[in-house]
């Protein structure tokens, strides 16, 4: 056969067909011709008296027909003992399985199956046997199916090749080879099964009996999962449309964009999405515009794609506005002690203008004097009601707090306010007054004040502080004024030095203490403590001259400057300073003369004077 220029399998597959088919056709045509001498042969032997036939020979004695339909033709020679050919009258033809092929009184074989058969003809009482094949060629391959191959991804479909000889008879195929040109895209094993793997293209090919068939394949996506990627989480007043644009992406099994799928948005209940159907574009994405229903709470929208189980839900949520929203306090009254929780939960309720209740409308609590909510709902129930435990914060008084309905700038916080009592009391401070200083027997220029108060430092009201002094006059028994506290005067008693004020809850051991000092008077007395009656005239006393300085309570007043003069002789030295005990002395040396010689001590303020008067007598002679 000559060479010809490949233009493709299925056009080589049909020109082999058709050379083939040509054959068996001249093979037809020769078997036709040898077919009609006989009968020419026969006829002319019909009357010649038939010999006895020895031997017959069938031409040729083995065939094969390479296709379904083809003809082959056996010829007989039937000849004596001699070796002379005999014209028989009767020739009797037949087949063993006539499934295999089949012949007719000319000795015609027809092939109908594949296999191998007898072809038996009877003359004159012999017999002679020819042996027939049948072995059809595959001469055409092809694939069966539309000229793509369409096949989902991640899903299998088993191709069927077709195989048949050169009369177009189907062959059932065998030996076949599969090959996929992108194993990345689609695998092909032997059985003939296609298994998509990721969207793309690519080509299959059959190989058999020398020949081979090739068919496009495309792996289409499919829609696997979705994923929100733009307008989650929006809000807007109830009825508007919210301000983003809500889209969804859609990716198949292996994560890739599915282009041209029909994605369907459904609000629950009202509201509306613009448009509700889109087809995705080339990245897989469809947006639409979503506007929200009249009523407010948290809204949803409904995305659906078929051939996804299960709808992607986005939520977002419809503010209340100020013209459609009332907001009532349940609780009647909001009392309780600084830092504790309120006997009973803050409860309130919104509605529309129309006292429909609003459900599922986000609510938060905030505290502003300290304190915080807890257990608080996070938006209100069936009812409208919303629910959240106050504890108070640490200072006592009226403390607020605010609670926010929907979106501040929708709809302005509500304010709620409490009154936050104080503890018991728990300790007790000297505000004012301590370490004063003052004048024996005088009330000390400043209040003493103390406070009451409880564990937080609130002040205590009405607590009974019962006051002692240790020296000198207060109140005994005060309670504490609005503000916690206690004022008192005390008046100093008669000793000087330090003292106390003790403080002390009536009901309880706890006690503050306040400490004064208290300064002796104004010099009252000056007296000579220590002198002796006599001396040695023209020499010092033996000991030094003492004075005491006194107030009029008895107590010595210390740094009192004291003058001392002599009428006769000298002192050394003429001032002094008295100490803590509010003595002064100075060394008096006598004068020169005998007899009573006199030393005066004065202070000049207040005026005061004391003199001391000595015998000088003569020094002793030896």
């Amino acid at each position: 056969m000559p060479t010809t220029p490949k233009v493709g399998w299925d056009t080589t597959f049909k020109r082999a067909g058709t050379v083939l088919s040509a054959g068996a056709a001249l093979v037809s045509i020769v078997s036709f011709v040898a077919s009609r001498r006989e009968a020419q042969d026969s006829a002319r032997m019909a009357g010649l008296a038939a010999a006895e036939v020895s031997r017959i020979d069938l031409s040729p004695s083995v065939d094969t027909a390479y296709a379904l339909g083809d003809t082959l033709h056996i010829t007989t020679m039937a000849a004596d003992a001699h070796g002379q050919a005999l014209h028989a009258a009767a020739v009797h033809w037949s087949a063993d399985d006539p499934t295999v092929a089949e012949v007719d009184s000319t000795g015609q074989v027809i092939a109908r199956g594949v296999g191998v058969t007898s072809v038996t003809v009877a003359i004159g009482g012999r017999a002679g046997r020819a042996r027939v094949w049948v072995l059809p060629r595959v001469t055409a391959l092809a694939i069966e199916g539309d000229s793509i191959i369409r096949v989902a991804e991640g899903e299998a479909v088993t191709l069927q090749a077709a195989t048949s000889d050169a009369r177009g008879n189907r062959i059932p195929p065998t030996g076949l080879r599969w090959t996929s040109a992108d194993g990345t895209v689609a695998t092909i094993d032997s059985t003939g099964t296609l298994h998509g793997l990721i969207p793309g293209g690519t080509t299959i090919t059959v190989a058999a009996a020398g020949l081979a068939a090739e068919r496009r394949v495309a792996v289409m996506p499919v829609p696997a999962s979705m994923t929100l990627t733009a307008g989650g989480e929006q809000r807007s007043a109830a009825g508007q449309r919210v301000p983003d644009p809500v889209s969804v992406q859609v990716v198949s099994r292996s994560g890739r964009p599915v282009p041209d799928v029909t994605v369907r948005f459904e609000p629950a209940g009202s509201g509306r999405a613009d448009p509700d159907t889109v087809t995705t574009d080339a990245r897989g994405v469809a947006t639409t515009r979503w506007t929200l229903g009249l009523v407010p709470g948290r809204q949803r929208l409904a995305v659906q794609v078929t051939g996804i189980d299960s709808a992607m839900v986005v939520a977002a949520e419809a503010d209340p506005t100020s013209k459609n929203t009332r907001i009532v306090l349940l609780t009647d009254s909001l009392m309780g002690e600084a830092g504790t929780l309120l006997a009973h939960p803050v409860a309130l309720q919104v509605t529309d203008t129309s006292g429909l209740a609003l459900a599922d409308v986000l609510v938060s609590w905030t505290a502003l004097d300290g304190g915080a909510f807890s257990q608080a709902d996070a938006r209100t129930d069936s009812l409208g009601e919303a629910h959240a435990h106050w504890r108070l914060g640490p200072k006592a008084g009226r403390q607020r707090a605010r609670v926010q309905i929907g979106n501040p700038r929708a709809l302005a916080p509500f304010p709620i306010a409490a009154r936050a009592s104080a503890g018991e009391v728990a300790s007790m401070v000297v505000t004012a007054g301590e370490a004063q200083r003052g004048v024996v027997g005088t009330t000390l220029g400043h209040a003493v004040v103390i406070r009451a108060a409880d564990s937080l430092g609130n002040a205590v009201v009405g607590v009974p502080i019962r006051l002692r002094a240790q020296t000198g006059v207060v109140d005994s028994l005060l309670r504490t004024s609005a503000d916690g506290r206690i004022s008192v005067r005390w008046t100093l008693g008669n000793a000087a030095g330090p003292v106390r004020l003790v403080a002390r809850l009536e009901t309880r051991d706890d006690s503050a203490v306040v400490t004064a000092t208290a300064l002796p008077g104004a010099a009252k007395t000056l007296y000579f403590a220590s002198a002796p009656a006599s001396g040695t005239a023209g020499r010092a006393l033996l000991k030094p001259v003492q004075v005491i300085v006194r107030d009029r309570f008895g107590n010595p007043i210390p740094k009192v400057t004291v003058g001392f003069s002599a009428a006769a002789g000298k002192v050394m030295p003429a001032q002094a300073v008295t100490d803590a005990a509010g003595r002064a002395a100075t060394s008096w040396t006598l004068g020169p003369k005998r007899g009573k010689q006199s030393l005066t001590a004065s202070v000049k303020s207040p005026a005061l004077k004391s003199v001391q008067t000595v015998e000088a007598g003569a020094a002793a002679h030896k």
